[in-house]
């Protein structure tokens, strides 16, 4: 029996293939915006230490504290924009991963139609085979009951003739034997 060969094999084998590779760059994206929600809890920690340390500093490192909150501020702002983006992104990666998911499913469901349907045409030219052997069966079968019957038929169409011939026998001695008691 043949195997069942796909069609668009190819196209099912580099659609799972781009599928894997957006779950890849969706866990890169995801790492991403980990990563940058951790600095920006490390940079609001570093802001709360500094704010305690402004309360127990000499008042002359008052100007630098300020300084280095407001350019931590700035740094913690620029964190929440980078996380917007890589929030984006990772938006943007899920729903391609969405979409590839979607088409693979389609050709998934394709094949296993495409399978179906092969199936369906094997049992097909099985049963037609079948039917053919069977067919070759039977008109070998008839052909050997009309044959046995044409045999039949002829034995007793030979016997017959010889009963016949024995009567004709048995006549034409007791004809002879009549005609030899006449005469």
């Amino acid at each position: 029996m043949a195997r069942f060969v796909y069609r668009l094999q190819k196209v099912f084998e580099l659609r799972e293939r781009r599928v894997k590779e957006q779950e890849q760059r969706l866990i890169k994206a995801r790492r991403i915006v980990q990563e940058i929600e951790d600095k920006i809890e490390e940079k609001k920690n570093e802001i709360r230490l500094l704010r305690q340390n402004m309360l127990t500093a000499p008042h002359t490192l008052m100007g630098s504290h300020d300084e280095y909150i407001h350019k931590c501020n700035h740094d913690l702002d620029q964190l929440d924009i980078d996380l917007q983006e890589a929030e984006a992104r990772r938006l943007e990666e899920a729903q391609r991963l969405v979409q590839y998911q979607a088409e693979l499913e389609a050709l998934e469901k394709h094949k296993e139609k495409s399978l179906e349907e092969w199936k369906e045409e094997q049992k097909q030219t099985e049963m037609k085979q079948m039917n053919e052997v069977a067919g070759q069966r039977y008109f070998r079968a008839t052909l050997e009951a009309e044959e046995e019957a044409r045999e039949e038929r002829q034995s007793l169409e030979e016997e017959r003739l010889d009963e016949e011939k024995q009567e004709k026998k048995l006549r034409a001695e007791k004809l002879t034997e009549e005609l030899k008691k006449e005469s």
